[in-house]
């Protein structure tokens, strides 16, 4: 799951409730006329529009980024994929301590940017760090700090669709980074939204500077509750998604058509299963594959969205298409097996291939 560096206490209240909970399906609401266009022709067909690479987090908060490629993603591969830790391109005696969590990738100037959450050790605070996603060498290099300010707690990091931009937590504010034309600094922020009484929390932006992100307001960080939704606020309309009842709304992020897929869990039936908005449409269900669909990621160029799905025995990578889905055939791909899956991100394509 894509998850704020205070998430660890969540995700093990998640895993409790899916482990003594009895299975349950969420009602939908009706599909939208409008969605999104139709893709060109999948690896299957014989071309070339998906993802080529994904990478996540084995664990939390000592987990290690993973590195996968991905095999074709419009049939079910004979094997699961096998990952190699992405190493961290620090001194030693730094290596060792550093903890990272959720984070993000934007190919930009000849080079796989990579901005994520981390900290130098488990005394310090949480900042929002950059560096260079090496493949061919499967390291993080040029790491450098971003924004730490002085006792905040700053995660959640993502890139604008465009990749200018990088919005972020910053304790229960939303902040912005912008521009990032020269990666390695200096670097300029802004607070974008605040809520008196309230959590803003992994958040999303699209180039023309709308942010979508999840308010929880008045509750327990460890308590799940309807107050839990996703916001859509344009920097001077906040709307607040409808309700879907049964419990919150989580991990929001933008499509390249300019939607939004988000995960919503059901606390009843202990199950979380993905959701499509539609601007000015009703939210609708987009899928319930798993024993619980959470934290999707909706690739920058292509209609595939990964997400991680429980099996029982912890999260898996699943990946599915937006264009299936629109077809009335729900399909989803299960790249891995039996490996922890934390905060998925895909991208890697032909033309901006290093």
């Amino acid at each position: 799951m894509r998850f704020s560096a205070s998430y660890g206490g969540r995700i093990l209240a998640l895993l409790v409730i899916l482990s003594a909970s009895s299975l349950a399906v969420t009602a939908s609401a009706k599909r939208p006329d409008r969605g999104p266009p139709p893709p060109s022709a999948g690896c299957a067909e014989g071309g070339d529009t998906q993802p080529k690479y994904a990478i996540f987090l084995d664990g939390y908060p000592t987990g290690r980024w993973q590195l996968l490629e991905l095999p074709c993603l419009d049939t079910q591969p004979e094997s699961p994929a096998t990952p190699r830790e992405l190493a961290l391109d620090l001194p030693k005696n730094q290596r060792r301590k550093f903890q990272i969590a959720n984070g993000d990738v934007f190919y930009s100037g000849g080079q796989y940017r990579f901005v994520f959450a981390g900290r130098t050790g488990p005394g310090d605070h949480w900042g929002i760090w950059g560096g260079v996603l090496d493949i061919s060498g499967g390291r993080i290099t040029e790491i450098h700090p971003i924004v730490r300010t002085a006792g905040t707690r700053e995660e959640d990091p993502r890139f604008s669709v465009d990749g200018q931009s990088i919005v972020y937590k910053s304790d229960g504010t939303i902040r912005i980074v912008s521009p990032v034309d020269d990666w390695g600094g200096p670097y300029a922020d802004y607070l974008f939204a605040d809520a008196t009484g309230c959590e803003l929390w992994v958040p999303a932006m699209l180039a023309t500077g709308t942010v979508a992100y999840v308010r929880r307001c008045g509750q327990d960080e460890l308590e799940w509750d309807q107050s839990d939704r996703v916001v859509y606020d344009s920097g001077g309309t906040q709307t607040e998604l409808p309700s879907l009842g049964g419990g919150p709304d989580r991990f929001s992020h933008f499509t390249p058509f300019g939607d939004l897929v988000y995960s919503h869990l059901d606390t009843s039936a202990g199950r979380a299963s993905l959701w499509y908005y539609n601007p000015g449409n009703e939210p609708y269900q987009l899928l319930d594959w798993t024993e619980s669909d959470d934290d999707p990621f909706a690739d920058r160029q292509t209609d595939y969205i990964a997400f991680s799905g429980w099996g029982g025995d912890g999260y898996d990578l699943y990946v599915t298409r937006l264009s299936t889905l629109a077809s009335g055939l729900p399909f989803a791909v299960k790249v891995t097996d039996g490996i922890n899956v934390l905060g998925t991100v895909t991208f890697g394509y032909e033309e901006t291939q290093p």
